[in-house]
């Protein structure tokens, strides 16, 4: 099921002209000329929560160019046409034809700033429309950028975390965490949140609540929740039960 948590879906503050674009056209297309730390770049805002249809991107063409083509796609997805990164050849820009491969969640924080703000941190699906010749392969993965000097936890900040919606789209506290055995890392509003769950960057849930900070060092295999303001009891995560 598609659950999308956007400024115009939550009721958050959508009177920015992104937001009121995708209000009346059903997408927005975002330019980023390019330059010194990278091509230019082009793709979609508003797909995803309009249609529920990934957003699509161009890269390292002439930026009226690319954002003329992305508006030929968004026409084409308010027709009902699907694009499918499989690879294959598709002429959804007409007699440009492409090959649609999916963006890893990896760039979404370098690359797609205004659709993680529109989309309030959530990364969803982006579809590369490739040439076949780029430079900038985004279904490739992202070459790990040096984590700053600050950042606490021992993985990186675009590193995909389970979390309630509640915390990452809301103003609940993060009441426990878990650092499973597998080095996964969950946020939980709760010890028996039943709510909606949702994957975001870590960066998304570590900005919006430092206190995070004093169990960044949590091991894999252990769990921390709230003991009192500022105090966090840890313990070793309990071992599945034997179902022999």
């Amino acid at each position: 099921m598609r659950n999308c948590h956007c400024l115009l879906c939550s009721g958050g503050d959508a009177t920015n002209s992104l937001s009121q674009e995708v209000a009346r056209w059903g997408w927005h297309v975002v330019v980023d000329p390019g330059g010194e730390a990278g091509p230019p770049i082009a793709y979609t805002v508003g797909l995803w929560h309009s249609f529920g249809h990934a957003e699509v991107t161009l890269v390292g063409l002439d930026p009226a160019e690319m954002a003329a083509w992305l508006h030929m796609a968004g026409s084409e997805v308010l027709t009902g046409r699907v694009v499918c990164p499989d690879g294959q050849l598709d002429d959804i820009l007409g007699s440009f034809a492409v090959l649609p491969r999916p963006v890893l969640a990896g760039w979404h924080r370098h690359l797609f700033g205004d659709a993680l703000r529109f989309y309030r941190g959530q990364p969803v699906p982006i579809v590369q429309l490739a040439r076949g010749d780029e430079t900038l392969r985004l279904w490739e993965r992202l070459a790990a950028p040096p984590t700053p000097a600050d950042w606490p936890f021992p993985v990186s900040p675009d590193a995909l975390v389970l979390t309630s919606a509640a915390i990452a789209f809301g103003e609940a506290a993060v009441a426990g965490v878990v650092h499973d055995e597998e080095g996964e890392w969950q946020f939980l509003d709760g010890p028996n949140a039943l709510g909606e769950l949702t994957i975001v960057h870590l960066a998304h849930v570590a900005g919006a609540h430092p206190e995070l900070t004093a169990v960044a060092d949590l091991p894999p295999g252990w769990e921390a929740w709230q003991d009192g303001p500022g105090r966090w009891l840890r313990t070793p995560l309990e071992a599945d039960p034997d179902p022999d």
